[in-house]
């Protein structure tokens, strides 16, 4: 049985990733996401530092590199103040992808203010910096959380190399513009599933023998998900984060909701100890009311029973004296997609686990003060941590 590792992609990808991409090399952008940047209805072409993008969804616009494409990702289910664009950089063989998540609401600048005093400036941009080293992660992340008006905007950019590249990643977020008064969303064009091959060509992977299809969106084993997503095999993989159990699950974020990428190793998802110490787990980067966390009963208190597209979380036990039995030191930790839940049985989707039980029935039962749910991996030291739930799905939660 493999280890669990986790985020975000290709030698010189980015953070988590995964977006949509279609049978070519880049998506179609939706009816009038793109100008110049002297005008909004001009197709791309040369100004000074780029090509203005303008998102169809939320009407946000960035100024790209020249030789960059921009994949939109609207979400395919009803998510009206989020919207998520993936950027990749063509230059190299191996590509560089940065994914940007954006918010909007009344309630973001709240949400944003929750987080304490801003570190520094994205231009005129209040922001947070809350880079992942390697030591949280299979490569280091850099991440910026801004606020723009009524956005709140989650980036990242993880790569090996992605430290070297804080300058460029910080200069195309300062170009950020909130939308315009009187914009209006226009025809969303949502793409398809990525497939497999289409992950390996977004990050200028050709002609490979590995990341076979394991499941197709349209799989019985999705249960109450609905239409899923295209599962990987993570065998013989040469790249760093593609088809890791991360890379599913920030797919599932993006294609599903057009929520933003969580980066780092998939056991810091959850708030975790570590060296007796709690840490905040990484799921706090998204605002304050878009998610709410359960623990597992087994370990203090679930908050509520899990449901279909709720996040599945495993940590490794190492220090059972502090509060709670799920002490961390150097595991990555496993997640998963929960796509189905019934009186005996929670039913995931998980990539780089095996190549047959991409999808898994785990024992659940109802307990005095919440829900266990049973890990069947048979590695002594592991624990399900936890679950999260995103509050575009289906809105909050009561507690038990």
């Amino acid at each position: 049985m493999k280890h669990f590792f986790a985020p975000v992609l290709i030698f010189s990808a980015l953070l988590v990733l995964t977006s949509c991409a279609d049978s070519q090399a880049s998506l179609p952008l939706p009816a009038a996401t793109i100008s110049s940047a002297s005008s909004p209805s001009a197709t791309p072409k040369a100004a000074t530092q780029g090509w203005l993008y303008t998102d169809a969804k939320l009407g946000f616009q960035l100024t790209i590199p020249l030789s960059w494409q921009v994949q939109p990702q609207p979400g395919s289910q009803n998510s009206p103040d989020t919207s998520t664009v993936t950027i990749i950089d063509n230059e190299q063989s191996t590509h560089a992808l940065i994914v940007i998540g954006v918010f909007r609401g009344e309630t973001m600048p709240a949400a944003f203010a929750a987080r304490g005093t801003p570190t520094i400036h994205l231009g005129s941009y209040p922001a947070f910096v809350a880079d992942r080293s390697a030591s949280e992660g299979r490569a280091p992340c850099l991440v910026r959380i801004f606020l723009a008006h009524n956005d709140y905007v989650l980036a990242d950019w993880c790569s090996p190399t992605a430290l070297a590249n804080k300058t460029q990643f910080e200069s195309i977020l300062a170009s950020y513009q909130p939308a315009f008064p009187t914009f209006i969303t226009g025809k969303l064009t949502t793409p398809s599933a990525q497939t497999c091959a289409n992950a390996q060509q977004q990050l200028g992977y050709t002609k490979v023998g590995w990341g076979k299809q394991l499941a197709a969106p349209t799989a019985a084993g999705w249960h109450q998900a609905g239409t899923g997503l295209f599962v990987c095999s993570n065998d013989n993989s040469p790249d760093w984060y593609l088809f890791q159990c991360t890379e599913l699950v920030n797919r599932f974020l993006s294609e599903r909701w057009a929520l933003p990428h969580l980066p780092g190793n998939a056991a810091r998802y959850l708030d975790y100890y570590l060296n007796g110490t709690l840490y905040p787990g990484v799921i706090h980067q998204f605002p304050v009311g878009s998610y709410q966390l359960a623990n597992d009963a087994s370990q203090g208190k679930s908050a509520f029973r899990p449901v279909a597209g709720d996040l599945l979380v495993f940590q490794d036990v190492n220090n059972p004296r502090v509060g709670w039995t799920s002490g961390l030191a150097n595991s990555p930790g496993h997640v998963a997609v929960i796509v189905g839940v019934d009186n005996s049985f929670v039913y995931i989707a998980q990539e780089n686990y095996n190549d047959t039980q991409y999808f898994l029935a785990l024992p659940i039962r109802h307990v005095a003060n919440g829900y266990v749910i049973t890990d069947l991996s048979g590695w002594s030291q592991r624990i399900v941590r936890g679950w999260i739930h995103f509050t575009v799905n289906g809105g909050a939660l009561p507690t038990a």
